[in-house]
């Protein structure tokens, strides 16, 4: 077979790849020298001298790349550093960006982290001597993007992983036989791609430093565990890649927390589930916090869920899907609260009790919302297994859970309104509202700052100090 067609289900990802080596083959230099035309949602962006051929080139050297970066490329779990999925060199640049906003001590080490994402995910790192256009992978939970320069395309991340097989072995096969040292490590390395050493799946799968892996690996299954045998969907490597690097006595307890979370069955969640995604589809070309604000106003619009005065209990609604509320003390004073729902464990949300403000009514209904938003949500998309509030959680996924919960809690409309309703008394208008809907002064706030009203001077100050006055409880 001297030619491959490799493209996913709806063709928003294509792969082309023709033999021009009819001859004696030697090397497997020789045997892989080809043309490849890569298209994203039918646009190529890898092509030859124009776009309707393919790019030549010997490629052996992309079967070296995907046999030894594979275990990166299918478990390694979103962006650097959290920024949205995007064009290739928008995702540089906004990771740049936050390396930016980093301690100076911190900035080097993030800059090699950087680096080693593009030289292990860009599928253009594997042609040696030739100048083309980046091609990333990247995997956002269960959904799969592959962009390039000016181009992204998105797939079910199985079927991306499928595509990118196919042409694996299309290439390995055309080296069957060939007796060069090259050609036999390159199928080996191939074959092997899926074997790789406990330690180092670990590396993959959390994003910690190899020193650090060594410390806290008795934390996870042994190999011969059930739950280690598909490590690309175990709800503790995510937990620990979320609440980012940890010494293993900081992490243990957040693992036995997850670990103890018993799987339950929730088939009104994951029917809600299934309309969310039609919102959201609706909405797909709206910023993430217009998302948010959609899937809120949606699911108010559900029977029993806004209570008495338009008021709703994110513990009612949890409970009316069957999801557990549990307080437990995970060290940690940054993590608000741990949302699991994966394979083995869950759907449940753990509210950390060792929070600084944890008792915080406001904060607390608002932790909850935010995962409430997740598990509708994002638990067939982005997050397939755990979400950490105040982790490493992708930055687009959080911005639509923090304005899903800021509407879902307190509407704009209603929240501008109350103060054009009172006279200028601003005082009375925050403190019925916030005994109305029971929200922080914070969330309150941003709503009021967000809505369409005109507000007088006045006024616009009075929210101003209402958000600075709870800077110190972070957004809500």
């Amino acid at each position: 077979m001297d030619e491959l067609v490799a493209r996913s289900s709806g063709g928003e990802l294509e792969f082309s790849l023709t033999w021009l080596n009819g001859g004696a083959k030697s090397t497997g230099a020789e045997a892989t020298f080809g043309n490849l035309r890569v298209c994203l949602r039918g646009r190529p962006v890898w092509h030859g001298e124009d776009d309707t051929t393919g790019f030549e080139w010997t490629w052996i050297e992309l079967l070296e790349f995907l046999g030894e970066y594979w275990l990166y490329l299918s478990v390694e779990d979103g962006c650097p550093f959290g920024v949205a999925p995007n064009t290739a060199p928008r995702m540089f640049a906004a990771a740049e960006a936050a390396i930016e906003m980093r301690p100076s001590s911190e900035a080097e080490y993030e800059r090699e982290q950087l680096e080693a994402y593009r030289l292990t995910h860009d599928l253009a790192e594997a042609l040696q001597g030739v100048v083309s256009p980046p091609l990333w992978v990247v995997r956002d939970g269960n959904v799969g993007w592959m962009a390039s320069t000016a181009m992204t395309a998105t797939v079910p991340f199985e079927e991306m992983l499928d595509v990118l097989t196919a042409v694996g072995d299309f290439i390995s096969l055309r080296l069957n036989g060939l007796g060069d040292e090259r050609s036999i490590q390159a199928v080996q390395t191939w074959r092997e791609r899926d074997h790789h050493d406990r330690l180092r799946v670990i590396e993959a799968a959390t994003g910690y430093p190899p020193e650090l892996v060594a410390e806290v690996e008795t934390a996870f299954p042994s190999q011969d565990d059930s739950q280690w045998s598909t490590p690309a969907s175990d709800e503790l490597l995510a937990a620990a890649r979320l609440v980012g690097p940890q010494p293993l006595a900081s992490l243990r307890p957040i693992l036995d927390a997850v670990r103890q979370a018993h799987k339950v069955e929730t088939s009104e969640l994951d029917h809600l589930s299934e309309q969310a995604s039609e919102v959201i589809a609706r909405a797909s070309d709206e910023p993430p916090y217009v998302q948010g604000y959609e899937l809120a106003d949606w699911l108010r619009s559900q029977p029993g869920i806004v209570g008495a005065n338009g008021r709703v209990n994110p513990d009612h609604v949890l409970r009316l899907w069957r999801v557990p509320v549990i307080d437990v003390g995970l060290g940690l004073i940054d993590v608000d609260a741990i949302g699991c729902w994966g394979p083995s464990h869950g759907p449940a949300v753990l509210v950390n009790s060792d929070r600084r403000h944890a008792t915080n009514s406001g904060r607390r209904r608002a932790t909850l919302a935010h995962e409430i938003c997740h598990l509708f949500a994002d638990r067939s998309t982005s997050l397939p297994l755990v979400e950490v509030l105040g982790g490493r959680t992708a930055k687009h996924v959080e911005q639509r859970a923090r304005a899903f919960a800021a509407e879902f809690l307190l509407p704009r409309r209603l929240a501008g309104e109350a103060f054009m309703d009172v006279d200028g008394d601003d005082e009375r208008a925050a403190k019925s509202l916030r005994a109305r809907f029971g929200v922080s002064s914070a969330l309150l706030g941003w709503q009021v700052r967000n809505s369409a009203v005109f507000l007088r001077p006045k006024s616009r100050q009075f929210v101003d100090r209402l958000i600075g006055d709870q800077a110190g409880l972070g957004w809500f």
